[in-house]
């Protein structure tokens, strides 16, 4: 359903992402966890063309782009294959619950309001904000806020759900709320890429794991192997630190 090939990204002289190759298949969850500054976000809005490599084939849904080669109507129509949810929300601050979910289906899809308004109702009731449609972000917690947008995303109904650090800008208190959420459409068979720093919920959810380090996939597999078994000292090390081990003696 995804294939990468030869994706490549560098800002001036740094090299973000270095020749990365993998394949996603339909329904699968992969979790992409690093460092901070290993490239997982920038891979992320990659895969959306929100950041254009310098070079790379990329496949999602059977439409292939040549990065180096692609035109605004290629563009438009390959960032319509996923969805993203952002770290910081991104609502309209001016436009209700429900007007945030009905918004890419009026724009970009040129639905009708009544049956934009009919799909953006069923993505709140089903991310548990149907009490919630005529509120302002501002009137809405952080979790509720991330709900929306996940309601958003998943109102387009994409080929793939890109998910950057989905709650990382929330009070530790709010986190589950959207991580149930996340669960929830995981479950209902969406296929999804994730970048997380919550491990234990990756381990929880994720059907793969791919670890990040300097631009390249130094380690990928089910997230029982990853976890309990990583092969690359570098994935040791990231993952020692939540369990307060050294590289050296992880074991799980």
């Amino acid at each position: 359903m995804i294939h990468v090939r030869d994706l490549s990204l560098s800002y001036q002289h740094h090299q973000v992402l270095n020749q990365l190759n993998f394949s996603i298949k339909k329904h699968e969850i992969v979790a992409i966890i690093g460092t901070s500054g290993a490239g997982k976000s920038t891979l992320l809005r990659c895969l959306n063309l929100l950041e254009q490599p310098q070079q790379g084939l990329m496949t999602i849904n059977n439409m292939q782009i040549d990065t180096q080669r692609v035109n605004k109507k290629e563009l438009v129509q390959f960032r319509q294959q996923s969805a993203m949810v952002f770290q910081q929300f991104n609502l309209f601050q001016q436009k209700t619950a429900l007007e945030n979910v009905m918004e890419g289906l009026l724009v970009v899809k040129k639905y009708r309001k009544a049956d934009a308004e009919a799909i953006a109702l069923a993505k709140l009731r089903q991310v548990g904000l149907e009490d919630r449609v005529a509120h302002y972000p501002k009137q809405l917690s952080g979790g509720q806020q991330q709900r929306v947008a996940i309601a958003r995303a998943l109102a387009m109904d994409p080929k793939v759900l890109l998910l950057d650090e989905p709650t990382s800008a929330l009070d530790p208190e709010l986190v589950g709320e959207v991580l149930a959420t996340i669960k929830q459409a995981a479950l209902a068979g969406n296929t999804m890429i994730l970048v997380s720093h919550e491990m234990s919920f990756v381990h929880e959810i994720a059907t793969r794991v791919m670890f990040l380090d300097q631009g390249q996939i130094i380690e990928d597999g089910p997230p029982e192997q990853v976890f309990t078994h990583p092969k690359h000292l570098r994935t040791k090390a990231f993952l020692a630190r939540y369990h307060g081990l050294s590289a050296a003696d992880y074991q799980i």
